[in-house]
């Protein structure tokens, strides 16, 4: 059984071939060489400047509940709330995508359950792979993947400078 650890990367590395292959070769997609801002992929079309940053939580399997958790969380006064930062959050199952949702970091941060402690604000994502949650709008197919980035690319067409900063622009 995969660690937390590769169980990410796992989700990172299935988003990146979903969204080539899907994308027709449109999207440049790519993981950073440090994680140090919450940042796992960066995105754009190819051949231009990358536009979104993109926090992947990927889950193995559903919880007793038959929901999808996943956590991000930052020191207070540090949440990213910015339209070119989304999330993805990922059921893997081996190496398919079962279920994925990409959410806008406002719409996250929105509809996340919100917990502050020990110096922290806790964002807790929970989703049902099929049924009604409040993140049920932000459930893609995952053979979508590839279009759904490139339509979040051509609405925010302006990177901002923490972006550049991590592509190494």
């Amino acid at each position: 059984m995969m660690d937390k650890s590769q169980t990410g990367r796992a989700g990172e590395l299935a988003i990146e071939l979903y969204a080539l292959v899907t994308s027709g070769g449109e999207v440049d997609i790519y993981a950073p060489v440090v994680d140090d801002d919450h940042v796992d992929l960066v995105a754009g079309i190819r051949g231009g400047d990358p536009t979104l940053g993109i926090q992947v939580k990927t889950a193995p399997s559903v919880d007793r509940s038959g929901v999808v958790e996943a956590r991000a969380s930052y020191p207070v006064g540090h949440v990213r709330d910015d339209n070119n930062f989304l999330y993805a959050v990922v059921l893997l199952d081996a190496v398919r995508i079962e279920t994925m949702w990409l959410i806008r970091s406002p719409d996250f941060n929105r509809l996340a359950y919100h917990i502050t402690e020990s110096g922290r604000e806790i964002f807790e994502f929970r989703g049902r792979p099929s049924g009604d949650d409040a993140f049920e709008a932000f459930r893609i197919d995952p053979l979508q993947i590839g279009p759904a980035i490139l339509t979040a690319i051509q609405s925010s067409p302006h990177p901002p400078q923490w972006l550049a900063a991590i592509a190494g622009r």
